[in-house]
């Protein structure tokens, strides 16, 4: 005899090591309901029943009505939407669609992880963004879906990411314990996927693997010395001289110069643009007008490169394996690259005074990113 729903819930449940209560608020029932449903008392609402179904992750079409073909396209739809909305920097659409995901699939990892992710980028964003991110408590948003994924999930994949925003979260609540606690079960450097795949690959698949390796090494380093030197949270800002970050910066720059001295730079053309950029405002501190307008040029070239990309393939004899795929990208505001930049100049201008050539480029910038929509970040 076939079982009802109620009996293949409480097969499920006690399977996964659930509570009534547990899977209730997921649900967001009662968990009297879960009760009354598993000793057939009662049956789920017509509509919760693909949630139950994607909640366990079971496919049964008898039971559950749920055609797991139609299932798996439901969820790389939601995917390929998240994704496009995250590679044009639409922080909300990305929120708003895997919320939506989350309704559908409520325990699917994937989805919580792309949703505690976006939430996180918010604390970095536009001043609503950040308004939002603290009145919305996003934070404690971030930490439950994560806890969850630590607690349920067996992707490793997916733990790792949680593993880092938790640290992240830990880190910045004071609670440095806790973070160095979730570190020990993370993997070394030495003891990475990416280090594993180098030794097993062999030919031209293994010299990829290894420059991918090296250009993430170059990247991780270059990123490193910016933030020593510029962002305040890493204690170090108020130590150096402008003389020591200008340098800190420039010598993050020649790391890409090494790895692709034939200036191909693809997706790192946002990356030596923006240090070109910050060696601009590091020039203004120190009343050097002239040699600011000169990084300013830089960036500005840079970022042209990079907006009018058009073959993504890297040509360096160190990196001339790899290809730019800008749907693995993402950012957080909208807008080309050279929308960016006139957001940043005009921030300076101030600084600049009636610098003509400051004037010129502002005039350029805004004709050529008039149809775009405004960067705001302030």
């Amino acid at each position: 005899m076939r079982k009802n729903i109620g009996e293949v819930v409480r097969e499920l449940r006690k399977k996964e090591n659930i509570t009534q209560e547990k899977l209730a608020e997921a649900l967001n029932v009662s968990f009297q309901s879960i009760s009354r449903w598993e000793n057939g008392l009662a049956y789920p609402d017509v509509t919760l029943i693909p949630v139950i179904a994607n909640y366990f992750q079971v496919t049964t079409d008898t039971l559950f009505d749920m055609n797991a073909t139609e299932n798996q396209k439901s969820k790389e739809k939601y995917e390929a939407v998240y994704k496009q909305h995250r590679q044009n920097g639409e922080l909300e659409l990305c929120r708003d669609i895997m919320i939506e995901a989350r309704k559908i699939f409520p325990r699917d990892f994937h989805v919580m992880m792309n949703l505690a992710e976006t939430l996180d980028l918010y604390e970095g964003g536009t001043k609503l963004q950040r308004e939002q991110y603290v009145t919305e408590k996003y934070s404690n948003q971030i930490y439950s879906l994560c806890q969850c994924v630590l607690e349920d999930c067996r992707d490793e994949s997916e733990r790792c990411r949680a593993t880092r925003l938790l640290c992240e979260y830990y880190a910045k609540a004071g609670n440095v314990f806790e973070a160095l606690q979730l570190t020990k079960g993370v993997a070394d450097m030495e003891h990475c996927r990416e280090i594993l795949l180098e030794q097993i690959l062999s030919g031209d698949e293994k010299l990829c693997q290894l420059q991918k390796n090296m250009m993430k090494a170059v990247d991780y380093v270059a990123a490193t010395l910016v933030k020593i030197a510029l962002q305040r949270e890493y204690g170090f800002y108020d130590k150096l001289s402008l003389d020591e970050k200008i340098l800190y910066v420039e010598t993050a720059n020649k790391l890409y110069f090494i790895m692709m001295p034939d200036g191909n730079f693809q997706f790192y053309h946002r990356m030596v643009g923006w240090n070109y950029r910050r060696l601009a405002e590091l020039h203004l501190l120190k009343k050097n007008k002239e040699k600011a307008f000169e990084y300013l040029l830089l960036a500005e070239k840079e970022a042209t490169k990079y907006d009018e990309l058009q073959d993504h393939k890297y040509t360096s004899i160190f990196t001339n394996l790899l290809e730019y795929v800008p749907e693995e990208y993402y950012k957080c505001w909208t807008g080309s690259e050279r929308g960016m930049l006139l957001y940043r100049i005009q921030e300076m201008q101030e600084y600049f005074g009636q610098y003509e050539g400051v004037k010129k480029m502002i005039e350029n910038l805004s004709k050529i990113t008039e149809k775009e929509k405004k960067v705001t970040l302030g």
